[in-house]
């Protein structure tokens, strides 16, 4: 069994300010990405997406990379003939309303699409440092920010243009809709190539961490 070291909120907290490295957004994105893909590829939907559930590693060879976890409300995708079956709405809220799509406040069935949403959240977070609804804890009021910013695309306003292509990429998608992860994964590499950033690079907390192991 592997274990598993401190989840993505414990490393942010070290940090002053609260956010990291364009750097690191984009690694903790293609490997979000990549976990996901993973899950979805196995017919399951996470529904729970946040920065709590992602876990870093607790050895010096897995101490950089990300691990998702917390299954509680994962649920299995109704598949018939090869094709995605979306269910009749739940009527039921789904996820953390921070990071939870606006298909979760509308009380519609979760997919795929969803998953990518709030982790295209969470990657906005760990880089601006926090989202607009941060402080309101009124679901409906979340709800209406989220899809003021959908519209406005001010969510994305001062970063790399190909966050825009992706948020744009990911609300285009339908609960039957197979999402195309390497589409999105190019376009995080596009944005590392034009900012000089090495990928297979160290994080910048890994020698810190394993440090204490040594």
């Amino acid at each position: 069994m592997e274990l598993l070291g401190p989840s993505m909120i414990d490393v942010v907290n070290r940090q002053k300010p609260y956010k990291f490295t364009l750097s690191q957004v984009l690694k903790f994105g293609i490997q979000g990405l990549e976990s996901l893909s993973s899950i979805h590829a196995k017919g399951f939907v996470h529904r729970d997406v946040k920065p709590g559930n992602f876990v870093i590693g607790n050895t010096v060879e897995t101490s950089g990379i990300f691990y998702l976890i917390d299954f509680g409300l994962c649920k299995k995708l109704k598949i018939k003939d090869g094709v995605v079956i979306k269910p009749p709405q739940n009527g039921n809220f789904r996820g953390t309303m921070r990071y939870a799509s606006i298909q979760a406040h509308k009380k519609e069935e979760l997919g795929r699409n969803d998953d990518l949403m709030s982790l295209f959240y969470v990657v906005i977070e760990f880089y601006v440092g926090k989202l607009p609804w941060l402080d309101i804890f009124d679901k409906d009021e979340v709800h209406r920010l989220k899809e003021d910013f959908r519209q406005s695309h001010l969510l994305t306003k001062q970063l790399p243009e190909q966050f825009l292509e992706i948020e744009r990429y990911i609300t285009s998608l339908d609960y039957i809709e197979t999402p195309d992860y390497e589409r999105i994964k190019q376009l995080i590499r596009q944005i590392a190539n034009e900012n000089f950033i090495d990928l297979d690079q160290k994080l910048e907390w890994e020698n810190e961490l394993n440090g204490r192991k040594t």
